[in-house]
């Protein structure tokens, strides 16, 4: 009975002092998640591993890994942005606030 190895994905980085691999967590159209790392796909080297599974080799440098992990700090910021606003915008949004304005004048003028 064989048994068979997960298959995954890596990205390696290569400088000039050392190599890391790091599992990736998530491949999209742009780019690819790994660890606390978001790297262009475009910038990427692929190579397949024998028993399956993709390898994503970057040569990097310290301000590299440090706009990368920028990048990926933006993205979780604005998908948090995004996850919080409520459609507050619009028409509808201006209207709501015009019915509550108007709503807490006469609240204020009949409690005088």
């Amino acid at each position: 009975m064989k048994f068979r190895k997960q298959v995954s994905d890596d990205v390696i980085l290569i400088s000039d002092n050392e190599i890391r691999i790091i599992p990736v967590a998530e491949i999209n159209e742009e780019g690819v998640h790994a660890g606390e790392l978001l790297l262009p796909r475009a910038d990427a080297e692929v190579r397949y591993y024998p028993e399956g599974g993709r390898a994503f080799i970057y040569g990097w440098s310290g301000n590299y890994l440090a706009e990368s992990e920028a990048i990926a700090e933006l993205e979780k910021n604005v998908a948090l942005k995004q996850m919080f606003s409520f459609g507050g915008g619009g028409k509808a949004g201006n209207i709501q606030f015009f019915v509550m304005a108007a709503l807490l004048l006469i609240t204020i003028f009949l409690l005088k």
